[in-house]
């Protein structure tokens, strides 16, 4: 009884929800069938609309009668993708956008963007543009072959760069032509062969096999050929590397058998033309370290580069500044190597130096000197004060005395003299000397000089000045016979100068400075005295840094007193028994330096231009103390060498 009473409920229940069921089943399978004949193509676009929901716009040039006959119920999908067949066979298309779907012909199709996001999946009639990428194929080679597949309103176009391929098409010929694709992009038997060569010389055998297989190697069929087929050379055990197909590598084999034969004369002959480096100086590093090289391969004893028969010889031809060299290949390409790096431009740099003497000399002298003599007896005076540090000396003034002339007067000050000789020959005399003297100087010198990296140079500026060395003017036999030697030197400013570049612009500057002058004249000195200052030193410096390299502050203080004991201290009148003499000297000497790279022809240019603009700035100042016109333009560095006007003057 109870089972009954569920059975029946249970009819109830689904009698109740089978209404709802249909009706969902319904939904999920409605289908549609279209038949249609010489119908209009708007209309059969509107039908269409209505089944899909989608909104479409026509293209007024979209005209004509359409037949369709479906026995078969379809979906919506498949309305629409029967949609896209029809219009494909009157020559239109549709291009979906984000809105609406536009109906246009198919050839202003590949024009226009496709939007498929309204799509679940892209109908196989829909009119699409895909990138195709190609792995080991060439795409341009591919484009004539599917050409002929693509509709003749679709495209089709390679990519070199990208090694691709561009096509606009139906969905579903794309999907074709993919396909076709992979099965001729399929990677070939690429293998890798090493060649070991006796006789010739790999870098040789690369070029010659290059110009014998251009079309493989790269040089006339494409990057895509160089990067499928290449031949490299390993310089160090003189072998080849093929990579390539069998066939590439069966025709390089032959290639390479009848080209790797001994050389005619044993060895290769080649003349390097130097552009920068000493033909000289290259010759004996070339001798060094082919040596060297040579001596390795003969110990070595076969299979590489260098043979135990290997030579090499180079000489120098220092009128060209060529080198001559002659060696096996591979030596011969070591030493191109070697000469191409190290035959490159050199650096050149500027040095400006400053050297700056300040001197300032003060001198003060005072002093009283008093003599009394008398003629009838010695002519040597019986008292007198003398005091040679100030002025006159007692024996001038004595002189003057008996011979009645005047005395000079001492240079820089004043000179007060009182004398009498009396009628019984006693003579006397006074003489009050007050002299002040007071000198200052200042030297600047500002010598420059250009010269090579590690290239020492030198600047003198100065006189040649002759210096005794002997002299005699008796003979042993007591003959006549006067002679002197003598002795020039450069005597000046001397600036010896050797930079180093780094790598970083640092400038590492070995200099000797040596400032050399003739001094005033000296007592008791024989011959020329002269003042000599000079600096030895290494200092680093960057490019254009101002340094010092050295400075002298002399201070010379003296006082010199002389005095008659006793009277000489007493007070006040003590000064007229002495005499005082108070010297000072003050000397300062500094030297700059400035170094300046010049790596290239434009920094030597600007230099050579601002030295010159220097030099005519001095002459325009000349010109106009002297009231003489000057030109309006001025002239270039070049005018140096003209004549004319143009010539700085």
């Amino acid at each position: 009884m109870y089972n009954h009473k569920i059975n029946v409920l249970r009819a109830i229940v689904l009698l109740f929800l089978l209404p709802f069921m249909s009706m969902a089943h319904g939904q999920e399978a409605e289908t549609w069938r279209l038949n249609l004949k010489d119908a209009d193509i708007r209309a059969f676009v509107t039908q269409v609309a209505d089944i899909t929901g989608y909104s479409f716009v026509v293209d007024p040039r979209v005209k004509g009668k359409v037949t369709v006959l479906s026995s078969a119920p379809m979906n919506k999908d498949e309305i629409y993708d029967l949609f896209l067949a029809v219009l494909n066979v009157h020559g239109f298309t549709a291009i979906p956008g984000a809105e609406v779907i536009k109906v246009v012909q198919q050839v202003d199709a590949k024009q226009s963007a496709e939007i498929l996001e309204r799509f679940p999946e892209t109908p196989s009639e829909q009119l699409i543009t895909r990138v195709i990428q190609i792995d080991n194929a060439n795409a341009l080679e591919l484009v004539p072959i599917l050409r002929p597949l693509v509709a003749k309103y679709g495209h089709l176009a390679g990519v070199a760069a990208a090694n691709a391929l561009i096509i606009s098409d139906h969905s579903s010929n794309i999907q074709r032509i993919e396909q076709i694709v992979r099965e001729l992009d399929s990677p070939s038997k690429y293998e890798v062969e090493v060649i070991q060569l006796q006789e010739a010389w790999v870098g040789d055998m690369v070029t010659l096999l290059q110009e014998l297989a251009p079309d493989e190697l790269g040089r006339a069929g494409g990057d895509n050929a160089a990067r499928k087929y290449s031949v490299t050379a390993d310089e160090r055990s003189n072998r080849l590397i093929l990579r390539g197909d069998e066939t590439f590598r069966e025709k390089m084999r032959g290639l390479i058998r009848q080209l790797d034969q001994p050389s005619a004369t044993g060895g290769t002959t080649k003349v390097l033309r130097l552009k920068h480096a000493d033909a000289k100086n290259l010759t004996e590093i070339l001798k060094g370290v082919m040596g060297e090289l040579v001596k390795e391969g003969a110990g070595s004893g076969g299979g590489g580069a260098a043979k135990p028969q290997s030579s090499f010889a180079v000489f120098a031809d220092e009128g060209l500044n060529a080198l001559v060299v002659r060696g096996e290949p591979s030596l011969m390409q070591e030493a191109e190597q070697i000469v191409a790096a190290l035959d490159v431009r050199r650096a050149q740099v500027m040095i400006e130096a400053a050297i700056v003497e300040i001197s300032d000399e003060l001198g003060q002298d005072l002093g009283v000197q008093v003599a009394v003599g008398d003629e009838s007896g010695e002519s040597t005076p019986v008292a007198g004060t003398n005091f040679g540090n100030v002025g006159r000396s007692l024996g001038e003034v004595l002189s003057a005395i008996l011979t009645g002339s005047a005395i000079t007067p001492a240079t820089g000050g004043i000179t007060i003299g009182a004398g009498q000789r009396n009628e019984n020959g006693v003579s006397w005399g006074v003489l009050l000397q007050a002299l002040s003297t007071s000198a200052a100087a200042n030297l600047l010198s500002t010598p420059s000089i250009i010269t090579l990296d590690n290239q020492e140079s030198e600047i003198i500026v100065g006189q040649n000045v002759p210096f005794r060395t002997g002299q005699s003017t008796v003979t042993g036999d007591g003959t006549t016979n006067p002679f002197t030697t003598i002795e020039r030197r450069d005597i000046g400013l001397t600036l010896k100068v050797t930079p180093t570049i780094s790598a970083d612009g640092l400038v590492r500057l070995v200099v000797e400075q040596t400032t050399e002058s003739v001094a005033d004249s000296i007592e008791n000195a024989s011959d020329i005295v002269t003042n000599k200052r000079e600096i030895k030193t290494t200092v680093l410096a960057d490019d254009g840094e101002t340094i010092v390299l050295g400075g002298l502050t002399r201070d010379d203080y003296q006082v010199n007193k002389s005095k008659v004991p006793l009277l000489g201290d007493i007070p006040f009148v003590g000064r007229l028994f002495s005499s005082e003499s108070e010297r000072r000297v003050k000397r300062n000497l500094l030297v700059f330096l400035r170094p300046k790279i010049m790596l290239g022809k434009e920094e030597a240019v600007a230099a050579t231009s601002d030295k010159f603009n220097q030099l005519w700035d001095v002459n325009l100042n000349i010109r106009e103390k002297l009231g003489i016109p000057t030109e309006e333009q001025r002239p270039t560095v070049d005018a140096l060498f003209e004549d004319g006007s143009t010539r700085v003057q």
